[in-house]
């Protein structure tokens, strides 16, 4: 895995999703990205392929996304479409990526309503278990949007509108790196060390202990394990202080870890979430780790997924 961020692939659908993520493209500048290429492909659903005319619609829409890119970026800009009949969506995407020779992917779920949470779409959660390549997932919510009519000025209401959750110029504020010190968990704070190393202005070093692994009875037990784990955040953060000019922050905590790190991105207004796509007991190069998926699945901000080392 290269740690450039130089060329990004962006998985598009041409839903109003997509319309959301080419807004929050131009920020993406801060991690090096310098070229952009814009894919889409043919839903899994067409059993003997799009028509010809259904393809060249999705094409010329590709091509308007790009052309407003362009006009308000001076990113390089590519598009590709893949219109494979029965290929599944997530290979598409990965297959588009190598092709390209982009660096990562980047990718966004959708909200449903305003009341109901964010979930990860069959999409997204299958490309994570395949992906060999970052993805950075990009958060959508949803709102009631409105305009201003009337001589008193009073908001009327246009329907619901997709939208990046929070600022994505602040993306790289406050980086919160979970870690359980796996070797995927390494991985990450590897391209950490070298990611944006100018821009990011904060970073929480953050490990939870897991439920179970401690004994709260023992308080003697309890102080050694927080001892040890205490340890090893601070040599991180001294390894970090090497190359990296943010304020670093260390903490630690017990629980079910997924939780545990979407409170603690609440608490410290973390900006963005850098971590491994497994864990401990990682088994096999096809299943999504458990924390992982439950972080993704709720975590309010933006997240920076980096895969597992594969055998070769």
């Amino acid at each position: 895995m290269t740690n450039s961020f130089e060329h990004a692939l962006v998985a598009l659908d041409q839903s109003r999703a997509s319309d959301a993520i080419l807004d929050c493209l131009t920020k993406v500048k801060k991690f090096g990205t310098r070229k952009v290429t814009l894919f889409t492909s043919a839903p899994g659903t067409y059993q003997s392929g799009p028509t010809e005319e259904e393809e060249q619609k999705w094409r010329d829409k590709l091509n308007s996304y790009a052309a407003k890119l362009s006009e308000s970026t001076d990113f390089e800009v590519e598009t590709r479409a893949a219109f494979k009949v029965n290929a599944f969506p997530p290979h598409h995407i990965l297959e588009g990526a190598h092709e390209a020779g982009a660096d990562y992917i980047i990718i966004a779920n959708r909200g449903h309503n305003k009341f109901r949470e964010i979930l990860l779409g069959n999409t997204v959660t299958e490309l994570l278990q395949l992906c060999d390549i970052p993805v950075f997932l990009i958060k959508l919510s949803m709102s009631e949007a409105s305009d201003e009519t009337g001589g008193d000025a009073r908001q009327q209401k246009t329907g619901l509108q997709l939208h990046c959750a929070g600022s994505c110029s602040n993306n790289l504020k406050h980086v919160l790196y979970p870690t359980d010190f796996s070797d995927t968990a390494r991985h990450a704070f590897d391209l950490l060390t070298t990611f944006a190393s100018d821009a990011i202005e904060r970073i929480t070093l953050y490990h939870v202990q897991a439920k179970g692994k401690v004994d709260l009875k023992n308080p003697a037990l309890l102080e050694e394990f927080n001892r040890i784990d205490q340890e090893r955040l601070q040599v991180l953060k001294e390894e970090l202080k090497k190359t990296s000019k943010a304020n670093i922050d260390i903490a630690l905590s017990h629980g079910v870890a997924s939780k545990q790190i979407i409170e603690k991105a609440k608490s410290v207004k973390a900006t963005m979430i850098i971590m491994g796509s497994q864990g401990r007991g990682y088994m096999s190069d096809l299943f999504l780790g458990g924390v992982t998926y439950q972080v993704l699945r709720n975590t309010p901000v933006p997240a920076l997924i980096i895969p597992a080392r594969r055998k070769s």
